[in-house]
C-alpha cells in the first residue's frame, strides 16, 4: 500500500516526460518558500526559463526530437543545479527553477555552468549536432512582495533576454537592494 501511494505522489507531481516536477508542485514549493521567507527571512531567487527555437526543432527534426531536447534540458538541469534546488517544468518548452539561499548574481552564475553544459551535451543520436540554447528571467522575492508579483518579474526579464537575442540572462529589477 506503501509503494503504491508513493507511486501515485510521484505521478501526481512529476511531468510524465521529463520526470520534473510538475507546476502544481513547483506552486506548492514557491508557496511554501514565501512561508519560509515571511518566517525566517530565507531568501530565494526564482528563474524562468524558456528553451529558444523550440518551434523550430520540432518543425525541423520532429517531436521525437523536441522530446529528447526537453529530456536533455532536464538531465542538464538537475546535473549542474544544486540538491537544495528545485526545477520544474512550468509548461511546454518553459521551466522554473527555485533556488533557496541564491542571490540573483549566484543564480545567473549557475545558469551559465548550465549553458556550458549543455553545449557539452549531445541531445539526439539521431540529430548529434543539435544543441538547445535557452533564454532566462531571474527575480529575487522581496518582502512584502506577492508571489505573483516575484513570478511576474522573472517573465517579464525572461522577455527581456528574448527580445535582447536570446541565449543569455536577464536579471528583474528590484525594488529593494538584496545582500549577497
Amino acid at each position: 500500500l506503501r509503494a503504491t501511494l508513493d507511486k501515485v505522489q510521484a505521478l501526481a507531481s512529476r511531468d510524465a516526460l521529463t520526470g520534473l516536477y510538475n507546476r502544481r508542485h513547483m506552486q506548492d514549493k514557491l508557496t511554501d518558500c514565501v512561508r519560509r521567507f515571511e518566517r525566517y527571512g530565507e531568501r530565494f531567487t526564482t528563474v524562468l526559463v524558456d528553451l529558444d527555437h523550440f518551434k523550430r526543432i520540432n518543425d525541423q527534426h520532429g517531436h521525437r526530437v523536441g522530446d529528447e531536447a526537453l529530456v536533455a534540458f532536464a538531465a542538464a538541469a538537475t546535473l549542474v543545479l544544486r540538491e537544495s534546488d528545485t526545477v520544474g517544468r512550468w509548461g511546454g518548452e518553459e521551466f522554473l527553477f527555485v533556488l533557496p539561499n541564491t542571490s540573483p548574481r549566484k543564480a545567473d552564475i549557475a545558469l551559465q555552468r548550465l549553458r556550458e553544459a549543455l553545449n557539452r551535451s549531445q541531445i539526439s543520436t539521431s540529430v548529434p549536432e543539435l544543441r538547445v540554447a535557452f533564454s532566462g528571467g531571474i527575480a529575487s522575492h522581496e518582502p512584502g512582495t506577492p508571489l505573483n508579483r516575484t513570478l511576474e518579474r522573472a517573465d517579464r526579464a525572461l522577455y527581456q533576454a528574448k527580445h535582447e537575442g536570446r541565449g543569455r540572462n536577464v536579471m528583474a529589477a528590484m525594488g529593494q537592494p538584496q545582500p549577497e
